[in-house]
């Protein structure tokens, strides 16, 4: 606004100017007025061009007094020059000063991005540091759990060893008919044996077990002619930690386990019987009706037949056990028969003139705690019978 207001007060001036100095100079030329003795020609050009050059004056000054920045351009240059060279100076030096600044922030950046590396280094060992605390924490929490536990069972065993010395001297003063120095279980034979059930509970499974000890120290017992009816007397001794074992083992099953409870030593009278546990699955080995062996027998003489049927049982027994019925360890047998079912067996064997078939089916459900009980059936040899 200030540009266009200055623009107007000039054209109006100038022209202005210019009116006066056209009429003077007409007048001039008219009356042939002459001016420092001039000719009137020389004179009316005179006064133009002193008039074009009031012109100019009366312009820039009504520009110097209309405007600051038309004073500071026409009066100020110089100095502005100087204001504006110093002016570049010092944004160059700022420029410079700022580069040293961007060098120095990134040399700061670096050192803070080491630190930041640094820290989280630390942070890092920090906490490994204390993870590695916490598990010696832990470490060393289990370690006095431990202690105490084999304290409380230290203890608990004292107590057990103090039972047992007891029972020890109880069962020495009542066996009174057995000669000192007689043994009276053989080291691997069988106390007892039993079956016991899966799916129960923790709590019902552990009543099995000890269902089980307790049949196994009334055996051993009445073995020793013991009454245990007014007093209880252990006569058999199982570490707790066998126990336990076949506890978690008949909680983790999914079919019944067959123990046995056997002796490890040879036990003498008058001392506790030693035993250990042995677990196994008890499975089907051959259901109902089924044929274990069978065998053809061509002319056999009149003698002998007791011992062919012998024979033939010990290869019933030995199939029996390669299928996974457990023998007897003293014995090594899996059954046995009775003299009436032997003597009605040779008295048929007999009736065939020595020819003849003879086959052994099982006699009910026989596992893997057996017994194997055969039903024997004698055949003509030229016949090929089935059994039930």
């Amino acid at each position: 606004m200030v540009g266009i207001r200055l623009i107007i007060i000039m054209a109006v001036v100038g022209g202005l100017i210019a009116y006066i100095a056209d009429k003077m100079g007409s007048k001039i030329g008219k009356k042939k007025m002459s001016v420092f003795g001039l000719r009137p020609k020389y004179t009316s050009i005179l006064l133009t061009v002193v008039g074009g050059s009031i012109i100019a004056m009366l312009t820039i000054g009504v520009m110097a007094m209309a405007s600051q920045s038309a004073r500071t351009a026409l009066f100020g240059m110089d100095k502005l020059q100087k204001e504006l060279k110093q002016l570049n100076s010092e944004k160059h030096l700022a420029a410079q000063a700022l580069d040293e600044a961007k060098i120095r922030v990134e040399a700061q950046n670096a050192k803070i991005n080491m630190l930041d590396e640094k820290i989280k280094e630390s942070t890092r060992e920090n906490d490994a540091m204390e993870a590695r605390l916490g598990e010696l924490n832990a470490m060393y929490n289990q370690a006095q759990t431990a202690v105490a536990d084999l304290t409380a069972a230290k203890a608990q065993l004292s107590d057990e060893i103090e039972d047992l010395e007891k029972t020890t001297a109880a069962l020495r003063k009542g066996i009174i008919n057995m000669r000192e120095g007689q043994v009276y279980y053989r080291a691997g034979e069988i106390v007892y044996a039993g079956i016991l059930r899966s799916g129960l509970k923790h709590d019902e499974n552990v009543a099995q077990v000890n269902w089980l000890l307790q049949n196994a120290n009334e055996t051993a017992l009445q073995r020793l002619g013991v009454d245990d009816q007014e007093q209880q007397l252990q006569a058999i001794w199982i570490a707790r930690e066998i126990v336990e074992q076949t506890v978690a083992a008949l909680d983790k099953s999914k079919g019944n386990l067959f123990v046995r409870v056997r002796t490890v030593a040879n036990i003498i009278v008058g001392e506790l019987a030693v035993c250990d546990l042995e677990i196994f699955e008890n499975q089907f080995i051959y259901p109902d009706g089924t044929l274990i062996y069978s065998e053809d027998f061509t002319n056999v003489g009149k003698e002998g037949y007791e011992g062919i049927i012998m024979g033939f049982l010990t290869q019933v027994n030995h199939l029996a056990v390669e299928a996974g019925v457990l023998p007897d360890p003293l014995t090594g047998k899996v059954g046995n028969m009775d003299a009436a079912t032997m003597i009605e067996t040779s008295n048929m064997m007999r009736r065939m003139n020595g020819n003849f078939t003879l086959k052994a089916y099982a006699k009910g459900d026989i596992t893997t705690a057996g017994p194997v009980r055969v039903r024997l059936e004698v055949l003509p040899k030229s016949e090929d019978v089935s059994g039930d």
